[in-house]
């Protein structure tokens, strides 16, 4: 009897070959697509012992598999390509980042990629469900996530981010992870607003510092620090002309002299007014931080401690609606205590862009075996 995984494999590999022929022309609104041959990104991945990349391969295949069996089997209109994503290993001690993702491609053009891609990550770091593209980082150099909104949990997740088909945020973030446990960390009050110091002004005020250095003189006192410098490269220049005509070397030096005196001279009369410009300049490389720094001395022990979250820009009370959390990487959560790619987590991102994927996808949404997933982490 074939093993169930060899099983797996074969369905793939039929079903690839299947694809491949519909992939070589786009198709119309209703037409039915068989899925495109699998895409793998597997760059340094050889760097994986063999029973890590049969461990890895199984997990997103059983995902994969459970894909199948939902709507987007048969895509209407558009098509999809599944594709395994995993690296290299660099880190025994962290779980091991791996993803699989539906790609759909409007009317089955390969060359219209639209991004509504719904995947599903393993081991996931706190950024794949936080707003922006990098995190903060605070004086110590550890990383701070400004998590999307929390919404109402679902399917047993560990947390629910975001919304399905709700066009004012950018999709649903279902996070399950081993026994609940929470990948994060709160960070306070105090400790976000410094880390904003932080980022604004460098350590020790350095980034203020290096901008005072550029700015703080004014484009009369630049003219004067820079004037030996201007004479020797002149008399250079009047050395080189006066070898063969004298006279002309003459009335360049006099030329250039009373233009040197005239700009000297205007730019001494506007000196003062640029001086005050450059105060002002200086005094707003701090403005910011100081602002902040009032805050942190504006608030009570209880309130620096207490955890961030904002609303926009402005921190607010627990409990406001639509209020982001500041956190931080729980490092008891991301320790391996057994295999690097044993899930430790798993986050489904379903995208909300496109609506005309929105018809499957609702019954993706409501079809896929969520109960499946949650026991894929341990």
């Amino acid at each position: 009897m074939m093993h169930p995984v060899g099983r797996l494999v074969a369905v793939f590999v039929w079903s690839g070959l299947v694809a491949a022929v519909a992939h070589a022309q786009e198709c119309g609104p209703d037409q039915v697509t068989p899925w495109w041959p699998r895409a793998n990104t597997i760059a340094g991945s050889e760097s994986l012992h063999a029973a890590e990349r049969a461990m890895v391969v199984a997990q997103l295949g059983a995902v994969e598999a459970l894909m199948r069996r939902t709507p987007y089997a048969t895509p209407r209109g558009f098509a999809v390509r599944p594709q395994f994503a995993y690296h290299e290993i660099t880190n025994r001690n962290q779980p091991y980042r791996h993803e699989f993702a539906l790609n759909t491609y409007s009317r089955c053009s390969k060359y219209d990629e639209h991004g509504a891609d719904i995947i599903v990550g393993f081991n996931p770091g706190p950024m794949a469900w936080s707003e922006g593209d990098r995190p903060m980082l605070d004086e110590g150099g550890d990383s701070l996530y400004a998590e999307r909104i929390r919404t109402a949990t679902q399917f047993g997740a560990t947390a629910t981010f975001g919304g399905f088909h709700e066009e004012i945020s950018e999709g649903l973030f279902v996070l399950f992870t081993a026994g609940g446990q929470s990948p994060t960390l709160p960070v306070s009050r105090e400790e976000y607003l410094r880390a904003m110091i932080f980022t604004l002004e460098g350590k020790d005020q350095e980034k203020v510092k290096a901008a005072a250095a550029i700015t703080s003189k004014t484009p009369y006192e630049r003219w004067m620090q820079e004037a030996p410098e201007r004479r020797k490269r002149n008399e250079e220049l009047y050395a080189i002309v006066a070898k063969t005509n004298p006279a002309q070397a003459a009335k360049m030096r006099a030329d250039m002299e009373k233009a040197e005196l005239a700009e000297t001279e205007k730019l001494r009369k506007s000196d003062a007014y640029e001086r005050a410009q450059v105060n002002r300049n200086l005094a707003g490389l701090t403005v910011l931080g100081d602002r902040y720094r009032a805050q942190i001395a504006a608030m009570s022990p209880l309130e620096r401690a207490s955890a961030a979250l904002l609303v926009g820009n402005d921190l607010v009370p627990a409990g406001t609606p639509n209020a982001g959390a500041i956190v931080r990487r729980n490092p008891a959560f991301y320790r391996v205590v057994g295999s690097p790619v044993q899930p430790r987590a798993i986050i489904v991102r379903m995208p909300n862009a496109y609506k005309e994927y929105w018809p499957q996808q609702e019954q993706l949404y409501r079809q896929l075996d969520w109960a499946a997933i949650k026991r894929m982490v341990h």
